[in-house]
């Protein structure tokens, strides 16, 4: 009995305690921590997932024509509207056209409407004259002497391409001081700018014209197609408003390469101008 006894305890001292390992002790709480978080999803999960929800629609609906909500409308129109008032108001006031050169947009009317006088001599040297080239008097004050007459509707047709292109070149900044006096590439950015912006407007005034002539004629709508008559009045539209931009473009573009060729100021010693604070 002693003996079995002894025996009992040496063999209770001898068996260490179960431990868990490192490895088992750092797993399993976290496993148990994972299942916990996917068996309750947090409100969190539940406003993400109809958030995507809100978004899908938004795009089915955006791709079927409607609106896309998710921009801030009313904001964007502020900023629009805040936009044109310090950027784009700034640009048709007086302040817009440098010190350095005042008369530059009077001379650059002046180059825009002598290009339609050139026009229109080559037009009346090939014997193919625009439907704007109409000879007048101007009831008698024109003297009616060689042709001199179709002086008048050159000048008048000059007229409004100066216009459209004045309006242009002050939307497109070609008034301030780096557009005519810094260096070469900025005058001729400047100047593309403004051409662009006047060939917009040319277009607008064209279609304008042509929807005066089809009611005149009593046309209808000015569709190609749709008659004889009416197909004419658009191909000479188109004809001439190309020949307009072509060569109030090389007439333009050469004029602003000679006044920077011409300018006195040295560009590398450009100075700095109040109008540049707003560029």
């Amino acid at each position: 009995m002693t003996l079995s006894a002894k025996t009992i305890r040496i063999a209770n001292v001898a068996s260490p305690p179960p431990t868990t390992s490192r490895r088992s002790h750092r797993y399993y709480p976290r496993r148990r921590a994972s299942r916990v978080v996917a068996a309750k999803p947090t409100e969190d999960d539940d406003d993400a997932v109809e958030k995507q929800s809100n978004l899908r629609r938004l795009a089915d609906d955006d791709d079927k024509g409607g609106i896309d909500f998710t921009v801030d409308v009313e904001a964007e129109f502020k900023r629009g509207l805040e936009y044109g008032r310090t950027e784009i108001r700034g640009r048709f006031t007086p302040d817009a056209v440098s010190t350095v050169d005042r008369g530059l947009p009077i001379a650059d009317a002046m180059v825009a409407t002598s290009a339609q006088v050139f026009v229109a001599a080559c037009a009346l040297a090939a014997g193919s004259r625009p439907s704007w080239l109409i000879p007048s008097t101007l009831g008698g004050l024109v003297p009616n002497w060689r042709g001199l007459p179709y002086l008048v509707p050159a000048i008048g047709h000059g007229t409004k391409l100066a216009t459209v292109w004045l309006v242009g070149a002050l939307a497109g900044k070609a008034y301030q001081r780096r557009a005519f006096d810094g260096s070469f590439k900025e005058a001729m950015k400047r100047t593309t700018q403004a051409g662009c912006f006047a060939v917009g407007l040319l277009i607008v005034v064209t279609q304008f014209e042509v929807a005066h002539k089809f009611d005149v004629a009593g046309l209808g709508e000015p569709l190609l197609g749709s008659s004889r008559e009416g197909d004419l009045i658009l191909n000479g539209a188109l004809s001439e408003l190309l020949v307009d931009i072509a060569s109030e473009a090389a007439a333009l573009l050469a004029w602003r390469a000679i006044r920077w060729n011409t300018s006195p100021t040295d560009p590398a010693t450009l100075l700095e101008e109040k109008e540049e604070e707003w560029r």
